[in-house]
Formats: structure tokens, C-alpha cells, sequence
């Protein structure tokens, strides 16, 4: 699984590019810090994409969002659905 960490910019743009991508994903809003400010943040798991996809969405928000970095983190899992 990955996720993406970002600021919460453009929620609404982001999750529609999401939905048009045809990604499986899950979305936390939080708060978070970037070099000791703290922001409003979002984290977005992504159930069905590869590490490619997702570095590739992660530069697209941050591209969108005007950030100096996203943060994508590779987490094992197992899943199945009942």
C-alpha cells in the first residue's frame, strides 16, 4: 500500500483527480508540520496502485499544491475483502 502525505490544498481538485484515475483510496485529514509550521494536512492510502502511480500522483498534488515536497511511504499489507 501507499500513502501520501500532503497539505490540505485543492481537497476537492485532488480527490477528483483521484476518482478520474480510478484509484481505490482512503482520505484522513489531520494536522501536520513542514519545517516547524504546522498545516493542515491530509493523507491519502491508496489501495491499487503501484510505486510508479503513486510517485506519479505525489508529483501531480505537488505540482498542484505548489509544494516544495509531498511525502509517499511504502507500507506492507495484506488485505482482503468480506
Amino acid at each position: 500500500m501507499y500513502r501520501i502525505l500532503t497539505e490540505s490544498k485543492n481537497v476537492n481538485a485532488v480527490k477528483a483527480l483521484l476518482g478520474r484515475l480510478g484509484y481505490d483510496y482512503t482520505v484522513y485529514y489531520c494536522d501536520g508540520s513542514w519545517h516547524g509550521q504546522t498545516e493542515s494536512s491530509m493523507v491519502i492510502e491508496l489501495g491499487t496502485a503501484s510505486e510508479n502511480e503513486a510517485h506519479t500522483l505525489a508529483q501531480i498534488i505537488k505540482q498542484t499544491n505548489a509544494q516544495q515536497a509531498v511525502l509517499v511511504q511504502s507500507i506492507p499489507a495484506t488485505s482482503c475483502l468480506i
